[in-house]
C-alpha cells in the first residue's frame, strides 16, 4: 500500500522546489548579468582593453552596425563549456585584480594577449562571419579564406587576424602619459 505524503512533507517538498527555482532564476541572471560587457569592462585593466582597444575596432565600429560583446567572442556558448571558462576566468580575473598586477601599465600585455587568443574559439568568429568569401571580397581574403575552410580546424582565424580586436589599447597605454590611479590621460 502506497502512504499518502503527510502535510508537513508536502510542505517541505513545496518549499525545496520554490528554494530550487529561485536559485535557477538567481544563477540564470548572474550568468547573463555576467556576460554584459559593462560587467567585463567595470576593472580599470579591462576598460582600457575596451575603450581604446574594442571600441576602436571593426567589431564595434561597422557599417553594418553589429557590435560583437565581449562574451560573444571570449565566452563558449554551449552552457556546461561556458559554465566552466566563466567560473575559471571570473577566478582568475578576481585574483589578479586584488592580489597581482592590475596596473595597465605594467601588465605583461604580450603574455595576456596569447591567453586571451586561445580563449577565442573560432565558433565564436563563424556565428558572426558566415559567409567567408562574399562577392566584392578582395582575391586576397577569397583565397586565403578558402584555403582555411579546406583545411579544417588546422588552422585558425587569429592565425591570420590578430590586430583587429584590441590593437590600439597599447598605443594609447604607451605613448601618452597614462595614469592607472584616475585612469585617464594627465
Amino acid at each position: 500500500m502506497i502512504k499518502r505524503p503527510s502535510a508537513g512533507h508536502m510542505v517541505f517538498l513545496v518549499a525545496g522546489f520554490m528554494t530550487a527555482g529561485i536559485g535557477c532564476a538567481v544563477s540564470a541572471y548572474m550568468i547573463s548579468y555576467t556576460s554584459e560587457t559593462s560587467f567585463c569592462i567595470s576593472c580599470h585593466e579591462m576598460r582600457i582593453v575596451a575603450e581604446q582597444g574594442w571600441k576602436q575596432s571593426a567589431h564595434y565600429q561597422n557599417d553594418e552596425g553589429v557590435v560583437a560583446q565581449c562574451s560573444d567572442c571570449h565566452i563558449p556558448h554551449a552552457l556546461i563549456p561556458k559554465l566552466w571558462t566563466k567560473t575559471r576566468d571570473g577566478v582568475n580575473d578576481i585574483a589578479v585584480h586584488l592580489f597581482g598586477e592590475s596596473d595597465p601599465v605594467m601588465m605583461p600585455w604580450d603574455e595576456l594577449g596569447q591567453s586571451a587568443r586561445r580563449k577565442v574559439y573560432d565558433s565564436s568568429c563563424r556565428r558572426c562571419h558566415v559567409n567567408l568569401t562574399p562577392r566584392g571580397a578582395a582575391i586576397k581574403t577569397i583565397i586565403a579564406h578558402r584555403e582555411y575552410l579546406k583545411m579544417k580546424d588546422r588552422k585558425r582565424c587569429l592565425d591570420c587576424h590578430r590586430k583587429e580586436f584590441h590593437g590600439a589599447f597599447r598605443e594609447y597605454l604607451f605613448n601618452n602619459s597614462y595614469t592607472a590611479e584616475n585612469g585617464d590621460l594627465q
